[in-house]
């Protein structure tokens, strides 16, 4: 299931990696720019460490990587170099269980950044094989598994002495993996060990696992299957610490009648038990504007048909 890009990955790069159009009358960028530019600087903080659970083909990373060269070519490159941020990642592991995905990890990484980026220990793109589940991450990256207690969580700057690679990090996302329900619990843990204090985990879902409603107690009458699954998917988060993040608020200078369409998407009725921070696709063509091909062809039922 490695060897293609899914829907999950498409989603993933249309919210965080597709440039984000000007507004179409004065060219330059529009509340709605500023405020998805905001949400995607907050999750994915200027310089930081991330790293991706099954990566499959490595799509979804690498255009995250490929948008950051690209910022870095344009009338804001010197700004930037000068401050010494970037706009997505400047580090970024890829891992999969998976040999041949991990190669067609390599082969996309050379084919489409190549010498553009410098891997030194603290920056580039590495490929490292992982199997989800509790210590196995401890065995790759030399982190120690975290427990529910008050220690504090090892600092990114902490690297493995094997690896030269960092133990945690700002950010660990992944795309489209959940086609069985039994990776969940293994998924979870694994982005609670990996993720540093105060980090995020990404998770650009389908829903694709069925659910066997007589094996659990997540099922209510009245209730499609969908919000069952994001149900399970936030509570077995929460028993190893994970909870629903708050978007970032709107600046004063930013109009709410421009980000009105947006709001209401994220405010909407099916959001409210989740903390109004599950993002449907149908705010795609808000944020990527008329040119979104997949905007185009997929609604959120489109999605649940999908899956």
């Amino acid at each position: 299931t490695g060897s293609c890009v899914w829907l999950g990955a498409f989603l993933f790069m249309e919210m965080f990696s597709r440039d984000l159009e000007p507004d179409l009358e004065t060219t330059t960028p529009g509340d709605t720019h500023k405020y998805w530019s905001q949400v995607r600087s907050t999750l994915f903080p200027p310089n930081c460490h991330a790293i991706e659970l099954g990566a499959g083909t490595g799509m979804s990373g690498l255009s995250l990587m490929m948008m950051s060269a690209r910022d870095t070519q344009t009338r804001h490159a010197e700004e930037n170099i000068a401050q010494g941020t970037h706009t997505g990642p400047s580090l970024l592991i890829q891992t999969d269980s998976n040999e041949d995905a991990l190669e067609l990890c390599r082969v996309n990484r050379d084919a489409n950044v190549g010498d553009n980026i410098k891997n030194d220990g603290r920056a580039g793109m590495y490929i490292k094989k992982l199997e989800w589940g509790g210590g196995n991450a401890a065995k790759v990256f030399g982190c120690e598994e975290k427990k529910n207690t008050a220690e504090p969580i090892p600092d990114i700057t902490t690297t493995s002495p094997a690896m030269s690679l960092p133990t945690t990090y700002d950010v660990v996302f992944a795309t489209d993996v959940l086609y069985d329900l039994a990776s969940l619990v293994p998924l979870v843990t694994t982005a609670s060990e990996l993720l540093k204090d105060r980090g995020y985990f990404i998770l650009s879902h389908v829903p694709r696992a069925s659910i066997d409603c007589d094996e659990n107690d997540y099922s209510s009458e009245g209730v499609d299957s969908w919000q069952q699954l994001e149900s399970i998917i936030v509570n077995e988060a929460s028993k190893v610490q994970l909870f629903m993040a708050s978007l970032p608020p709107i600046d004063e200078d930013m109009s709410r009648d421009v980000l009105a369409p947006i709001l209401s998407l994220i405010n909407d009725e099916q959001n409210k038990e989740s903390n109004r921070t599950i993002l449907r696709p149908s705010l795609i063509p808000h944020i990527s504007g008329a040119s979104s091909s997949l905007s185009k062809k997929y609604s959120w039922q489109k999605m649940m048909d999908v899956g």
